[in-house]
């Protein structure tokens, strides 16, 4: 039964956490645009008494993201996301073919990881949203982060991916999007691997 493991809810990432939820560890990956910039205060005001935040974050904007998210969150360290293969973004405007992306992490020292993950060569999964990570990249990050058992969260679900690796990784999993869609897509892949 998917809702013994898995929590999905409609709502913004600051009401999830106002609902009084206390996971081990945010894995997520917000919008990049900037007139998201605002969900990275949210997200670091909401989740000040996590233990690890990770967020995956393009380069674009990368010095306010950072500004914002340590407004309230402790700096840990950065991991390089790899995205190995033909999968490059192409940045027109600084002339970059983007083959990596950092994934901030956030909290207190409590075990140790390496600072590289990576998603298998041309994983790049868009088929559950248009800015989908791939299963594998995800998966190294999940693996990585937490331990089995612990409850996990994302709070800019999207498609679902952290979602469906962290089940499948032995993980607990409570995560929201304000798109109700997205939420019934995540719902279905769970159920679908269960």
């Amino acid at each position: 039964d998917l809702t013994s493991v898995c929590d999905l809810r409609v709502c913004s990432c600051k009401e999830l956490f106002a609902s009084g939820i206390v996971p081990d560890a945010v894995i997520t990956d917000p919008p990049y645009p900037e007139q998201f910039l605002k969900l990275f205060s949210e997200l670091a005001k909401a989740t000040m008494h996590v233990p690890l935040v990770a967020v995956m974050v393009g380069q674009t904007y990368l010095p306010e993201v950072l500004r914002r998210l340590c407004e309230y969150l402790a700096y840990r360290w950065m991991i390089a996301y790899l995205t190995p293969g033909g999968q490059a973004v192409q940045q027109f405007d600084v002339k970059v073919n983007a083959s990596w992306k950092p994934v901030l992490i956030f909290g207190t020292s409590r075990e140790w990881f390496g600072d590289v993950a990576k998603s298998k060569p041309n994983d790049n999964d868009k088929r559950f949203h248009a800015w989908g990570q791939s299963e594998s990249g995800m998966a190294d990050l999940v693996e990585r982060l937490t331990q089995p058992g612990q409850l996990v969260c994302d709070p800019f679900m999207g498609g679902g991916t952290t979602a469906v690796v962290s089940l499948a990784l032995g993980r607990r999993f409570v995560g929201c999007d304000v798109d109700a869609a997205a939420v019934e897509m995540t719902r279905a892949r769970g159920e679908a691997m269960l």
